[in-house]
């Protein structure tokens, strides 16, 4: 196996910059750099060297080095770590020291966790959630990564795993055995943990996505008609200009797209096109387009209007919003501060739709706030409608829960086979649906090594990890 190298901390000007060196030549390389035997240092013990270029033996840097044995390293095997300052010089030349010195290579994206996965330091859902973890922006994020990490995940799999095992096991002996007819003790335990299996399966499958909407972030669309409100209160939301707020109608062509921490749930907010009627030329048809599509896939609709145009005009309820309002749809009024005469329920933010007839009664339902993104007013009611919602949606589990589509994938495989297991009839049909079963859970936490899978995972990795 190659030795390989990269830089695990950040790219750019820095107080310290971490560099890792991997594989079986791991301490030739440093000897090289350091001009001295390293015989002589006891692993994880940090020492302060001089880093010299192995060429010309220019001294690069005066730093903190450290190196693990394969049975205590993060990857499984013999690893040095350099701890240099993080000055652009010092980066530029270390790195080009490294790539000079003979048997050394840049590692591959993700390719020290692929090989701590090939040696066995953890499975490929534990791979997984360590990608989550670098990548994770919010602390309910971090907490599911942090759980899956820690082999929530693995233990769950694997516990099916070797369950069906145990039957495969009992099934292979009778097929060999055809003169033996299996015991309906057996038969009955058999049959009894393949309908618990199958319904332990299909609970974890019936997770609303939860997983996948914390990991990847609650879509949450801001709709309404042109002049409402719609990108003052994207500004708003982000504390900064992220979209441009004028007057005049279809402004907003495209979709505007931003990620917000409301109350530990990842937000993706996206501000569309006003949505009307007229349109003024292509491109705002084609931003009004967008708008609805948007509008229909979004987990969070903020609908908003014009309390100086629609408060007390029933109309509003007609528009073309409301076949898609739903439990996670909240109604803003905006503009309360341009109403002369108020109603003490929109000066306080309650439910606007407490005065509609008994024709929309329905519509108390559903959220309703009055605001003035101008002044501020009730701007935190809106808050924490939406911070309710999400924690609705995807809020985390006491049990370790989905976080990829290929899970969800690779376990209705799984449940699909499981189902059509039938012992009454032919055992070595049994047996393959069986196989089938395993091997799309193992697909799952790589008891069996799939190429492609390794592959698709670990490419999304930084160089340095």
């Amino acid at each position: 196996m190659d030795t390989i190298f990269a830089q695990c901390s950040g790219v750019g000007k820095s107080g310290v910059a971490v560099y890792r060196i991997s594989g079986p030549n791991s301490m030739a390389v440093l000897e090289e750099l350091i001009k001295k035997s390293p015989k002589s240092m006891i692993p994880r013990k940090m020492y302060v060297r001089k880093i010299f270029d192995p060429v010309c033996a220019t001294q690069i840097d005066e730093a903190l080095v450290v190196y693990f044995r394969a049975d205590s390293s993060f990857i499984g095997e013999d690893t040095v770590e350099l701890y240099v300052h993080g000055s652009i010089a010092v980066m530029k030349l270390l790195n080009r020291a490294l790539s000079l010195i003979k048997g050394l290579r840049l590692a591959e994206p993700g390719e020290f966790t692929k090989r701590a996965f090939l040696n066995g330091k953890f499975d490929l859902t534990a791979a997984e959630g360590l990608a989550d973890l670098i990548d994770a922006e919010t602390e309910l994020q971090h907490k599911q990564a942090i759980r899956q990490l820690g082999g929530g995940l693995e233990k769950i799999y694997d516990g099916w795993r070797l369950q069906l095992l145990k039957i495969m096991s009992l099934i292979e002996a009778y097929i060999d055995f055809p003169d033996e007819d299996i015991p309906n003790e057996a038969l009955l335990n058999i049959k009894n943990l393949r309908n618990s299996l199958c319904n332990e399966i299909e609970n974890h499958l019936k997770d609303n996505n939860r997983g996948e909407r914390l990991r990847s972030g609650i879509k949450l669309a801001i709709i309404g008609k042109p002049n409402v409100g719609k990108s003052s209160l994207m500004n708003f939301l982000f504390k900064r200009e992220m979209a441009i707020v004028s007057s005049i109608p279809g402004t907003t062509r495209d979709v505007i797209e931003g990620h917000l921490d409301i109350g530990g749930y990842p937000i993706v907010i996206q501000d569309t096109a006003g949505i009307r009627d007229h349109y003024s030329d292509e491109i705002e048809q084609i931003g009004i387009i967008k708008a609805k599509e948007i509008l229909q896939t979004s987990d969070i609709k903020v609908i908003i209007y014009d309390a100086l145009v629609d408060y007390d005009n029933y109309e509003w309820q007609k528009d073309f919003f409301l076949p898609f309002i739903d439990k996670n749809s909240i109604i803003v009024f905006n503009k309360i501060d341009e109403v002369k005469i108020v109603d003490y329920q929109v000066e306080q933010g309650i439910d606007c739709c407490l005065k509609l007839d008994s024709n929309n009664i329905a519509m108390m339902a559903y959220d309703t706030i009055a605001i003035s993104i101008k002044t501020g007013k009730n701007l935190d009611q809106l808050l924490e409608a939406i911070r309710k919602i999400a924690e609705t949606i995807a809020s985390p589990s006491d049990h370790p829960q989905i976080t990829r589509e290929r899970h969800r994938a690779q376990l209705s495989n799984a449940l699909e086979s499981l189902k059509s297991f039938n012992i009454d009839h032919d055992l070595v049909l049994a047996a393959e649906d069986l196989r089938m079963t395993i091997k799309y859970l193992s697909n799952i936490t790589g008891a069996i090594t799939v190429d492609e899978i390794l592959g698709e995972i670990f490419s999304t990795f930084c160089i340095g990890k």
